[in-house]
């Protein structure tokens, strides 16, 4: 393969995009993740705000867009990565983690940031994959995961839930496909089959 096709995956908070993302890469030979999860911003300015600002995480304003895509670039000239990054919503810091990925043909980029990617990314061949699934599913997701990955009780949990679901909602609907992309749209949970035979174009 002489090219690399990106696999953007969006949806509200809970919506199944990682899980999504890791069935992705078992199938697809040679890909990668990045999530936009772990492209915050860090320092005291940062934490601070995180106080203060109501949703401080569903906001661009607490989003590193320099860096992804900085790291976005590097991997679609290279077609390889020794690093990646993890940031840790308890303690509030990104992590670098040293690990080697080469060959990589099929990139997946999945968060509540990849919106904010599409004119980044126009020129390129990408796939938009939407995850519109039902707002109950998604909190009940979101909390069971909060309380165990960022120690949150199910209270805030649920709270912080509506504020996000609201933020994405209202961006979801400004965004459109540009450039080269095209767009998959799940209201239930994705099948794979499916998005394969896009990719691939060739049946599973």
């Amino acid at each position: 393969m002489s090219f690399m096709k990106i696999i953007i995956i969006t949806g509200p908070s809970g919506s199944g995009k990682t899980s999504l993302a890791k069935k992705l890469m078992m199938h697809l030979e040679n890909s990668y993740i990045i999530s936009t999860d772990d492209f915050y911003k860090t320092g005291n300015i940062s934490n601070l705000l995180s106080y203060f600002v109501p949703s401080y995480f569903d906001r661009k304003i607490s989003h590193n867009s320099k860096l992804l895509e900085k790291t976005i670039i590097k991997i679609l000239k290279d077609k390889k990565i020794n690093y990646s990054y993890k940031y840790n919503f308890i303690i509030k810091r990104t992590e670098i983690c040293h690990e080697y990925k080469s060959f990589i043909n099929y990139l997946i980029i999945e968060g509540i940031f990849v919106l904010e990617l599409l004119k980044f990314i126009s020129t390129n061949d990408y796939l938009l994959v939407s995850l519109k699934i039902n707002r109950d599913i998604c909190m009940k997701r979101v909390y069971e995961r909060d309380h165990i990955e960022r120690g949150k009780s199910k209270k805030k949990s649920i709270k912080d839930f509506i504020k996000a679901w609201n933020i994405y909602k209202n961006k979801e609907k400004s965004y459109r496909i540009l450039g080269k992309g095209k767009e998959l749209v799940f209201d239930k949970d994705p099948n794979i089959n499916i998005i394969l035979n896009q990719l691939t174009n060739k049946i599973q």
